[in-house]
């Protein structure tokens, strides 16, 4: 039990949890889908960018080869007066090229082409790639006209930026597989950044539908998962309260158990001594017996009282064991409790009201038992109700059901009684033993009954029993067949 209202608390405290879960798990699939993205975006990049080195090379090879018996006739390949002619030939096969470059194989620049091209050093990372015999290529979004070109005059106007597509070629033959010179092509990229801001919008709207949809199909998940999880919690917190009721029930099933079987052999060993006892004293009452101020009635009108209460509980006993069946009617069952109550009205001089709706029939075993009850909340009420109020102890049939009611005008139960009305407690009445509402309890589930109280106010208290007809049958079958 322990374990299961722990855990019942841990899930109470994590009402969040959720939210919580839901909001770490679309965090990490924007972080995923942004990470994805960022490098589909850099391969896509550098593949548009690649497309351009990869067929000047292959036109700078075609030219190499076509052109290497007049360069062997000028002198050695190596010569950058000799590559010039076939790098400018190459430039030729993209109108956009703005400037050539020429460097060694070491990446030392050599010369430019046009002449007011201004010297640059090539990018260190691009020459291992060119070392092995692969075109390297670069973007800039930004490059200004003065860091490209030499400048014409003083005083010109602001310097301009265009964005530049920078293509590295190596030059080597295809007999010799060597690195001979590195051509450098600066490329006007206003169209590869046309193509580039097409690609980030398509990932971006990519990414976008990736995440709704995905963050939407996961909330889902997870709502249902914690929709789940929160009904098998209330399921587990149901069937905790169910243990623990029965639990309790049990209990006290076993107390009344235990307090009946000392009950009946109590009341079998007082009759006899109580019935001498209640004969003994009327037969020596003295003279004076019969005077207001005298204790001798009072004391024969309490071994009366007793003597009657132990009569009943006797006789519902001998009807258990005896076996004899019959029926009652709701009029004999009000006449049975108003007759064991009617003393205790008029003593304690508050009326007793009975009215009766319907009609319906109890078998006997069954109606002893909801009159102990009835008896017991109809003498609670009567102590609790001031002189010269009423009780009302109502009977009717509604449907497939006997409803009993119980009404007193008396101040009412206080609040800190109410959560454990009944279970066994201390009684604050003189000479009570603090089990009479528990032990109704128990005879009314064990008939298949419901007591509760219905009403609690300053006004008076009412309590309910409800009988269906049907299971009152049933039990006292299953009564009879014992």
């Amino acid at each position: 039990m322990d374990k299961i209202t722990q855990i019942e608390r841990l899930l109470l405290r994590s009402r969040r949890l959720p939210w919580v879960l839901t909001g770490v798990t679309l965090l990490i699939l924007a972080a995923t889908i942004l990470l994805a993205g960022l490098q589909l975006r850099a391969r896509t990049r550098e593949q548009i960018a690649g497309r351009d080195g990869e067929i000047l090379h292959a036109v700078a090879l075609l030219h190499w080869e076509a052109d290497a018996p007049e360069i062997e006739l000028l002198g050695p390949i190596t010569d950058p007066d000799n590559q010039l002619p076939v790098v400018l030939k190459t430039s030729r096969l993209l109108k956009s090229v703005v400037a050539t470059r020429l460097f060694d194989a070491n990446g030392r620049f050599v010369r430019a082409f046009p002449p007011d091209v201004q010297e640059a050093e090539l990018e260190p990372r691009s020459l291992p790639t060119l070392r092995g015999l692969k075109p390297a290529c670069r973007f800039l979004s930004a490059v200004p006209m003065s860091v490209l070109f030499l400048p014409v005059e003083e005083g010109a106007e602001p310097d301009k930026t265009i964005p530049l597509l920078e293509v590295n070629v190596p030059l080597h033959t295809r007999a010799e597989n060597r690195l001979i010179g590195i051509a450098q092509f600066l490329i006007e990229g206003q169209s590869i950044a046309t193509d580039f801001a097409q690609l980030d919008r398509h990932l971006a709207v990519q990414g976008l539908i990736a995440f709704f949809v995905g963050g939407g199909i996961l909330v889902i998940a997870i709502t249902w998962a914690f929709r789940r999880l929160r009904q098998a919690h209330h399921l587990l917190a149901e069937r905790t309260n169910s243990l623990l009721r029965a639990n309790r029930e049990l209990a006290l099933a076993a107390k009344t158990s235990a307090v009946g079987a000392i009950t009946s052999h109590l009341i079998h060993g007082l009759k006899n001594p109580l019935s001498g006892l209640h004969n003994f004293m009327s037969n020596l009452a003295p003279p004076d017996a019969e005077s207001p101020e005298a204790d001798w009635p009072q004391a024969v009108a309490a071994t009366r009282r007793m003597q009657t209460l132990i009569t009943q509980v006797v006789n519902v006993l001998r009807e258990e064991e005896a076996g004899a069946q019959y029926e009652i009617t709701l009029r004999e069952l009000t006449e049975m409790v108003s007759a064991k109550v009617r003393p205790l009205s008029v003593e304690s001089g508050v009326r007793l009201i009975t009215p009766l709706d319907g009609e319906a029939v109890l078998p006997n075993r069954v109606a002893n038992l909801v009159a102990l009850i009835l008896v017991n909340l109809a003498q609670n009420a009567l102590q609790a109700t001031p002189r010269g109020n009423a009780v009302t102890l109502s009977l009717k049939k509604c449907g497939e059901q006997i409803v009993c009611e119980v009404r007193d005008e008396g101040p009412g139960l206080p609040p800190e009684l109410s959560a454990s009305l009944f279970a066994p407690c201390k009684s604050t009445k003189e000479g009570g033993s603090g089990i009479g509402l528990a032990i109704s309890k128990q005879l009314a589930s064990h008939l298949g009954a419901h007591l509760e109280l219905k009403h609690n106010s300053p006004g008076g208290c009412v309590f309910v029993l409800t009988v269906p007809v049907t299971v009152a049958s049933e039990k006292s079958s299953v009564l009879l067949q014992r």
